[in-house]
């Protein structure tokens, strides 16, 4: 029967190879952390979806009765102007001004028993009533509207139909260099029916955000402009005499065309 010696060499190299393995398992081990940590990946909601989260989460956190509108990014709110965003919300409803939306009613109650803000403070209105027209106010500058229909405490001004708070964007908050430009055209369908008007329109937007002294400064910056042609067909008729056979018939009639221009800056 062999009999099988270990010499002091073999018995060297043996425990050269057990350490070895032993130190690449413990850097393995060391090193496992460090990996997982570095391939976990970041998701960043945004866009549209991120607008119905922040909405949701408006509602949720309120102690009343709200409605929400968010923009998924700066100079995208949903619609053109404010009034046309807050009128799909529900209980609101818009009054238009030659195809534009112009003053909001809340809950049946109309543009004089409703408030508008600015970021919390009272807005107040040229013309002979209490209500806002809230295409005015340019959607590119705003980040959202909070529409309370229930009394808030925390509300400066309040309506009896309820109050419109519309919110500016906050650099701080926004955390980035942002700028944004926005350009859009619009025809008119009917063409021009007056030489002085085109049946061409545009609205154009600039927005530039930007923070400074280590995140404690903000700065945003902003420039609107639009102009939108108003055409119409008109026709109008009066009067309905009798004529030989008994018949009613027009007594006269005078079609005409309006053209006008609504500018905005």
């Amino acid at each position: 029967m062999n009999k099988f010696k270990l010499s002091m060499l073999t018995l060297a190299l043996a425990a050269a190879g057990t350490s070895s393995m032993a130190f690449a398992q413990e850097t393995a081990d060391a090193q496992t952390p460090q990996a997982q940590e570095e391939a976990v990946e970041v998701i960043s909601v945004r866009g549209f979806r991120r607008s119905l989260q922040d909405s949701q989460m408006l509602k949720l956190g309120s102690d009343s009765i709200v409605e929400a509108v968010s923009a998924e990014d700066i100079g995208k709110l949903p619609d053109v102007s404010v009034a046309e965003s807050i009128a799909r919300l529900p209980g609101l409803t818009a009054q238009r001004l030659n195809g534009r939306a112009n003053v909001i009613s809340i809950r049946g109650m109309g543009e004089d028993y409703n408030t508008a803000m600015l970021n919390g403070r009272e807005q107040v209105t040229v013309n002979d009533n209490r209500g806002i027209e809230f295409d005015q106010y340019p959607s590119e500058l705003l980040s959202g509207v909070v529409v309370y229909k229930t009394p808030d405490a925390s509300v400066m001004s309040q309506g009896l139909g309820g109050s419109v708070d519309m919110r500016t964007v906050r650099p701080l908050a926004h955390g980035e260099q942002t700028i944004a430009v926005n350009l859009r055209g619009e025809r008119n369908d009917l063409g021009s029916l007056n030489p002085d008007i085109s049946a061409n329109g545009y609205r154009a937007g600039f927005t530039y955000i930007d923070q400074f002294a280590d995140g404690k400064v903000g700065l945003v910056l902003g420039l609107t402009s639009m102009s939108s042609p108003i055409q119409e067909e008109r026709w109008n008729a009066w009067g309905y005499p009798e004529n030989d056979n008994g018949d009613l018939v027009l007594g006269g009639a005078k079609p005409y065309v309006r053209s006008s221009e609504l500018k905005r800056d």
